[in-house]
């Protein structure tokens, strides 16, 4: 008769008395990025405040930590009876990167499918809810745009600014 027989638990066969000890570097390390993603959330908390005063440009944050530009009462009404992107839909996106001294970094055009991280984590964000010919200004800290490594065109730990225009639905 063959049975299911879970074996014990081994015992380790040299037991240390003192507790384990903790991770230092990494603790260092932690502490690190913590301070620079609450330095990122202040200069664009004050960005979004600076354009807000000189434009009159809103902003709403994001689930991902960036900011988002809000939709004016016209593009609000259109927005209730659009149709949003889908996961895994493809659909045309212009994507302007620039720096938060306004230099432009790049501009291209893609078609990209919605969540399958193709974009930077702001921008796959900012497209769940626009609607097909809607503009968005997406301000993205350094942790949910390129990250600490960054790109080509983007350094590490470098803040910056999309603007997010979504085309059509491929």
């Amino acid at each position: 008769m063959i049975s299911c027989h879970r074996t014990a638990p081994q015992s380790p066969s040299q037991r240390s008395s003192e507790a384990p000890k903790a991770d230092t570097a990494v603790m260092a390390l932690m502490e690190v990025n913590r301070r620079m993603v609450a330095r990122a959330d202040q200069v664009l908390t004050r960005y979004a405040d600076s354009l807000y005063r000189a434009d009159g440009v809103e902003f709403a944050q994001m689930n991902c930590g960036g900011w988002k530009s809000r939709r004016s009462a016209e593009a609000q009404e259109i927005g209730r009876y659009a149709p949003n992107p889908q996961i895994r839909e493809k659909w045309t996106v212009r994507l302007v990167t620039r720096r938060l001294d306004g230099s432009l970094i790049t501009d291209t055009e893609g078609t990209y499918s919605v969540r399958k991280y193709e974009l930077p984590i702001a921008v796959e964000e900012a497209i769940e809810d626009m609607y097909s010919g809607e503009k968005a200004i997406v301000l993205a800290p350094w942790y949910c745009a390129y990250g600490l490594r960054g790109n080509e065109y983007v350094a590490g730990y470098e803040n910056v600014i999309f603007e997010v225009t979504l085309g059509e639905k491929k």
